[in-house]
């Protein structure tokens, strides 16, 4: 039974993929400082942060720690001696990176340089796996995009998650610690808290919120559920390729007009305005290639849109709108 360390093991991502590591058999420790990137009163935030706690994460140990705080994160990484690193641990948002660049280094930078550091020092670690951001590529130059294409972030989001790919794969070479690196792209499904673009599709939708869509013919993302992601990643970690970048994604761009047209199949009365797009820092981005992902790690996303969407709506559906909520902290 692998031992697997995973930092942000609390947050979106990483409580969906604790639970697909004790699936494959793994023992698994969750690090997470609890931080919040958005706050809401309704109801269904806090019953997710429950789906989460009383869910995903019940056969996984979880700590209380920082990635950023090196006494703390280095406690909890000697004391559990893991096997894997799986580090997710990192500000999760590139709109919060652009009015808070030094905190997205500390986060993004400093934690990354903290656990390579300690992964190191412990001298057991098996396979270190950074979780990176399509956001490294700028604007998309091929369909599909490639992991052998050029890098040109265009935020200081996607420039900070580039440097802890370089910060990773320079002590791999110096040190000679085994990791992989893995790139996923627009990531939504069940618990996502943070107002990244579908969960405010979804919400809208489900509550008659109005929705504004900006150049829905033209943006274009490859969205990915994160049961796919969680797997993708469970593979990435325990398998026994090293030293590779995986993009992690659907492998299929989506407009956002197809995005909206699915959603108005079963809420046909869906508000919303269309909208010029606005110049705005995001790149241009489409279809990822995850063909190396398919070949060295048997990797097979198996939600398009039309399987993703509906399980997340009827997840979202099924929370109670209203009656107990648990604190803040838990």
């Amino acid at each position: 039974m692998p031992r697997v360390l995973v930092t942000g093991g609390a947050g979106f991502i990483g409580a969906h993929t604790c639970e697909a590591l004790v699936a494959a058999g793994a023992e698994v420790i969750a690090v997470d400082p609890l931080r919040t990137y958005s706050f809401s009163f309704d109801a269904h935030h806090w019953h997710g942060i429950r789906y989460r706690r009383d869910v995903l994460l019940k056969d996984t140990t979880t700590v209380v720690a920082s990635t950023e705080n090196r006494d703390e994160i280095r406690r909890v990484v000697l004391d559990t001696k893991p096997d894997h690193v799986l580090h997710l641990g990192a500000l999760p948002l590139a709109t919060v990176a652009r009015v808070s660049a030094d905190h997205a280094f500390e986060s993004i930078l400093r934690g990354t340089f903290n656990l390579v550091e300690l992964a190191l020092e412990l001298g057991s670690v098996r396979k270190f796996l950074y979780v990176s951001s399509s956001m490294v590529y700028g604007d998309f130059t091929k369909v599909p995009m490639p992991e052998t294409e050029r890098t040109a972030p265009k935020d200081p989001y996607g420039g900070m998650k580039l440097a802890g790919e370089v910060l990773v794969q320079t002590f791999s070479r110096a040190e000679g610690l085994p990791y992989a690196i893995v790139r996923p792209s627009a990531v939504y499904g069940p618990t996502d808290m943070n107002d990244r673009i579908v969960q405010r599709f979804v919400e809208c939708a489900l509550w008659g919120r109005p929705l504004t869509l900006k150049d829905p013919d033209g943006t274009m993302l490859d969205f990915s559920y994160v049961k796919d992601v969680a797997q993708g990643l469970v593979k990435a970690l325990l398998s026994p390729v090293e030293n590779e970048v995986f993009n992690l994604t659907a492998g299929e761009g989506r407009t956002l007009r197809e995005l909206y047209d699915l959603l108005r199949e079963r809420f046909p009365d869906m508000p919303v305005t269309i909208a010029e797009k606005d110049d705005d820092f995001r790149p241009k981005r489409g279809t990822l290639d995850v063909t190396k992902a398919r070949e060295l790690l048997g990797y097979e996303p198996e939600y398009p849109l039309e399987r993703g969407i509906p399980e997340y709506v009827d997840y979202l559906a099924s929370l109670p709108s209203e009656g107990p909520v648990v604190s803040a902290r838990a």
